[in-house]
């Protein structure tokens, strides 16, 4: 499935996208009444995500060898929301 790291960038890139949609739904939804518990199982999806992307990011800059400034963007792309969508189309 995976026989590229930029290939296991490119699917993380795009579930910390997801998970993004998946948190800030949980909290719209938690504002409208529905229990926190929904916030506490998306937060935890998207927390696992998030750092599986970076540790990613970091390895497939390394592996790479992409420039300081290249890295950091890809990396710093996670606290953006839906942010590491162009950053790994680019």
């Amino acid at each position: 499935m995976f026989r590229t790291p930029d290939r296991l960038f490119r699917m993380l890139a795009i579930a910390e996208a997801i998970t993004w949609t998946i948190l800030i739904s949980a909290l719209i939804a938690r504002a409208l009444g529905v229990p926190a518990i929904v916030v506490t199982i998306g937060g935890g999806i998207h927390g696992f995500v998030f750092l599986s992307y970076g540790a990613t990011a970091v390895l497939v800059a390394l592996n790479q060898r992409w420039r300081l400034g290249t890295a950091a963007l890809a990396i710093g792309s996670a606290v953006i929301p839906f942010a590491t969508i162009p950053v790994e189309k680019w």
